[in-house]
């Protein structure tokens, strides 16, 4: 077995993994696909002070393909200034395959 050696590469955080999976889930969506997560996220922004995925699902169509991606959509409004996540949750309370009563990020319009 090789001994890790202070020349390696830092392994990734629990959240940087996270975030990669995310990331990689958001590439399932076809660009329009992307677009569409992106107006409900801008349409989120306008009208809620604050808001959860759950409100970002609530914008997309029933059929839409659920992936773990909006995520990093989410992050990218970040990066831009657009939104931040607080240090709040809220349980889902959505029912069908986008819910299972987890625990979702209160993220603010700015």
């Amino acid at each position: 077995m090789n001994q890790p050696t202070l020349f390696d590469p830092p392994e990734p955080t629990p959240f940087e993994r996270g975030m990669a999976g995310s990331e990689k889930a958001a590439r399932k969506w076809t660009d329009d696909q992307v677009q569409q997560v992106d107006q409900a996220i801008r349409d989120c922004a306008k009208f809620c002070p604050e808001f959860t995925t759950d409100d970002v699902w609530a914008r997309l169509p029933k059929e839409f393909p659920v992936t773990k991606g909006i995520g990093s959509r989410l992050n990218s409004f970040a990066r831009k200034g657009l939104i931040r996540a607080t240090d709040r949750t809220r349980i889902s309370k959505r029912d069908n395959e986008h819910g299972h009563g987890q625990r979702l990020t209160i993220w603010q319009s700015l």
